[in-house]
C-alpha cells in the first residue's frame, strides 16, 4: 500500500484546493443534498428517491441537480414525464433510473449542476431541488446535506482514495444535518449499535437506521409485475453492476428466492446483447436471472428473447429507526412548516 500514499497525498491537496477555492454559491429555491463520505454502494440512489416521493406527498415539485456518471453525452439535459424513449447513454443509469421511479420530478443531468438548475429552471418550475452525491459539492449552497453509511462498510479500512474508499475522513459528518445507516440488516445487531455510537460520537447526531424491504418482482420496463412462481421452480442467478452487490443478494435471499450463483460487474457497467448471451450460455437453458432496477435501464437495445430471462427485484429503503424525524427534519428546513 506504500506506492499509493503519493497518490492519496495528491488527492487530499486537491479535495482541499477544490473546497477552499469553490465559491458556494444560492439557488432561487432550497436545496437538499444527499451524499456519502465513501466511493459508491451506500444506497444513495434509493434515499434520493425515497426523499423525492416524500416531497411529492407533499405537494411539493422537486428538481434533481445530478452529474450523470460515466454518460456518453456531455450536454446537459432535463429529463421530464419519466422519460419515455430516453437513451440511457445520454444520461446515465443512476438519473434514468430517478426519473423514471418518480416521473413527476424533474430531473437535470450534467456536470455544471449550478448552470444547469438556472439554465432550466422555468422548464422545471421546482419548489425544492435535491442534490445528488453533493456532499463534496461545493458550488451550491445547501439547506440540508443528508448522508448515507453503508453498515456493512462504512469507512473501509479509514484511509482516504486511493488507499481506501473514503472521500473524507468521518469527522466530515459534523457538517450533515442528517445522517442514515443502510443495509442495517447485513450486520449483527452489536455491530450495528456500535456503529451508531460512533457515528454520534463523531457527528453528535444520532443516525437513523433504514433497511430494504416491500420487494417486488417486475420486468424490464418496471411497470408489469414478474411472474414470481417461474423463480421459484427454475435455477435462478443474479446479475448486478452497482457499488454493493452484497446488499441485492440479500434482498433476494430476504424476498423468499434461493439463487444458485451471481454475475458481479464493475458499477455502472454497460450491457449488450454479446455479454449477455455469454452470461445466458453458462447457466442451464431454463435458467432466469434477477437484476437491480438501476440495471434494467440499461437494457435497451436488448434482443427480446434476452429480456425474457430477466426479472428486475425492486425494493425500497424502509426507516427501522427515524421515519418522523427524517420527516420533521426535512419540513423543517424546507421552512414549510
Amino acid at each position: 500500500m506504500k506506492f499509493l500514499y503519493p497518490l492519496y497525498l495528491i488527492y487530499s491537496l486537491v479535495c482541499k484546493l477544490n473546497k477552499k477555492f469553490s465559491n458556494a454559491k444560492r439557488l432561487s429555491k432550497p436545496v437538499i443534498s444527499i451524499g456519502n463520505i465513501t466511493w459508491g454502494g451506500t444506497g444513495k440512489t434509493p434515499i434520493v428517491i425515497e426523499l423525492l416521493n416524500f416531497l411529492e406527498e407533499k405537494n411539493l415539485k422537486p428538481a434533481v441537480l445530478t452529474r450523470g456518471y460515466r454518460r456518453k453525452n456531455k450536454k446537459p439535459l432535463i429529463l421530464k414525464n419519466g422519460a419515455i424513449d430516453v437513451n440511457v447513454l445520454d444520461t446515465g443509469d443512476e438519473p434514468l433510473l430517478i426519473a423514471k421511479s418518480v416521473p413527476q420530478a424533474s430531473v437535470i443531468v450534467g456536470a455544471g449542476r449550478y448552470d444547469n438548475a438556472l439554465k432550466f429552471e422555468k422548464q422545471a418550475n421546482p419548489d425544492v431541488y435535491v442534490l445528488d452525491d453533493g456532499f463534496q459539492h461545493w458550488n451550491i449552497q445547501r439547506d440540508l446535506d443528508i448522508v448515507c453509511i453503508n453498515a456493512a462498510n462504512p469507512f473501509g479500512n479509514g484511509r482516504l482514495i486511493p488507499a481506501g474508499i473514503l472521500r473524507e475522513k468521518p469527522k466530515a459528518l459534523r457538517r450533515a444535518g442528517i445522517i442514515i445507516i443502510t443495509n442495517a440488516d447485513m450486520v449483527l445487531n452489536d455491530k450495528l449499535q456500535k456503529l451508531e455510537k460512533t457515528i454520534f460520537d463523531i457527528s453528535g447526531k444520532k443516525p437513523y437506521v433504514t433497511l430494504y424491504g416491500g420487494f417486488e418482482y417486475k420486468t424490464l420496463d418496471l411497470t408489469k409485475d414478474f411472474n414470481v412462481e417461474l423463480l421459484k421452480i427454475s435455477e435462478v442467478y443474479s446479475l448486478s453492476a452497482i457499488g454493493f452487490a452484497d446488499g441485492f443478494r440479500n434482498s433476494i435471499r430476504k424476498s423468499g428466492i434461493k439463487i444458485k450463483s451471481s454475475v458481479v460487474l464493475r458499477d455502472h457497467s454497460c450491457y449488450t446483447n454479446k455479454l449477455l448471451e455469454k452470461i445466458i450460455d453458462k447457466s442451464r437453458k431454463n435458467s432466469y436471472f434477477i437484476i437491480t432496477a438501476k440495471d434494467a435501464v440499461k437494457f435497451q437495445g436488448i434482443n427480446a428473447d434476452i429480456k425474457e430471462k430477466f426479472a428486475v427485484l425492486v425494493a425500497k429503503p424502509q426507516f427501522v429507526t427515524g421515519k418522523e424525524q427524517w420527516e420533521e427534519e426535512i419540513l423543517k428546513y424546507l421552512r414549510f412548516f
